[in-house]
């Protein structure tokens, strides 16, 4: 993989805007891109399917093994386990995911995370770089079905012509940037859709109404689950068909990535990962529960004590229970670390997007760089 700089297009700002791109800010950038070979992109193709496959195999063990994993460390009440059994045993359809990976030495991709429940730069990772490539790349490929993906997993999940509603917290730009651009591609695929913000949701005798008295059927929210939990557990438990499916909370946390290891302790693909503070070792120390970079730190621990390599981002997820992840020495491209956002879309890989940051860790300053497939 090489990062390769490049002048940007003279009007982009106004093109990615036209494809309801208005959050992007100094977000997305053009000043370079990375270029991978075809092998590289086989190899991140084969550890997605890899990595998807054991994180369900996990998911199975936890919901049929291991509910202690959801009543003490997930903090879930009885009903909303149930509920995620019952989700799980339905074999409700899951619509998207992300994983993050990172290239190692030796050029194996490595699992930090799974984002299975509300993961975006979604609309950035299809249609944009897509958009960017075929004007300052149109001879060359992208490893970029995600746009495709989409419009056919609304047909495979919902009877065709159903009704859905898209929500989420719509004070968030990138939230609404997000939820539009996945409205516009289940519209796409043949449904009826509306967008609104989820507290206008309404909650009544197990139901949910949105603000003209419509009842809420199937619903994709991007929410996350825990919080779900937290605030609304009759909410949780409501008839409506969610996406992403209960079931996705069992994978939206880091404690999972302690099972994974747990049963697939010899996989290339899965690091190291410890529930309790490990006697050894450089750690890459993660909250069970965070998003976006937020309170995570990179610690050298030794005979049971951490010494910061890196300090502790910021964020309010330091409250709860952390995870120790095996760190992986990054390889830096002009300086940046980059972070290989691989999409699972109806439980197929479906392309990539590359974040990048000047620090170890990917937080909400990273930036995204577009791709080609070259070689």
């Amino acid at each position: 993989m090489e990062r390769i700089s490049i002048s940007p297009r003279r009007d982009y700002q106004t093109k990615i805007e036209a494809l309801g791109f208005d959050f992007h800010g100094s977000y997305w950038r053009e000043e370079a891109y990375y270029r991978l070979s075809p092998e590289e992109t086989e190899r991140l193709e084969t550890a997605t399917v890899e990595a998807y496959r054991m994180y369900c195999d996990t998911a199975q063990y936890i919901i049929e093994e291991k509910p202690e994993f959801m009543e003490r460390i997930l903090n879930l009440p009885p009903e909303i386990i149930e509920r995620i059994r019952q989700s799980w045993n339905d074999d409700e359809l899951s619509l998207y995911g992300r994983f993050d990976f990172m290239f190692d030495e030796e050029g194996i991709p490595k699992i930090l995370e799974f984002n299975a429940d509300t993961p975006t730069s979604l609309l950035e990772a299809s249609v944009i770089q897509w958009q960017w490539k075929e004007d300052v790349f149109p001879e060359l490929d992208q490893y970029n079905g995600i746009h495709e993906g989409l419009v056919q997993s609304w047909k495979d999940i919902f009877p065709q012509g159903s009704d859905i509603h898209f929500a989420g917290a719509l004070e968030e730009s990138e939230d609404t940037g997000t939820l539009q651009y996945l409205a516009s591609t289940a519209m796409e695929a043949g449904f009826s859709t509306r967008v609104l913000d989820i507290n206008a949701l309404n909650l009544q005798d197990g139901k949910f109404t949105d603000p003209s008295g419509e009842l809420v059927k199937r619903c994709f929210k991007l929410y996350p689950w825990e919080w779900m939990a937290d605030e609304s557990p009759d909410g949780c438990l409501a008839d409506v068909v969610w996406l992403e499916p209960i079931w996705k909370l069992v994978m939206s946390n880091k404690a999972i990535l302690c099972t994974l290891f747990e049963l697939f302790p010899d996989s290339s693909y899965v690091l190291p990962c410890f529930l309790s503070r490990p006697k050894t070792g450089t750690f890459c120390k993660k909250p069970v529960f965070s998003r976006e970079g937020h309170n995570v730190s990179i610690v050298d621990i030794r005979d049971w004590e951490e010494h910061f390599l890196l300090p502790e981002t910021e964020g309010d997820y330091n409250t709860g229970a952390y995870v120790y992840q095996q760190y992986v020495k990054p390889t830096t491209y002009a300086g940046r670390y980059p972070v290989i956002g691989s999409w699972v879309i109806g439980g197929e890989p479906g392309g990539i997007g590359i974040r990048e940051n000047r620090t170890e860790i990917t937080d909400n300053l990273s930036e995204f760089v577009p791709h080609v497939i070259a070689g």
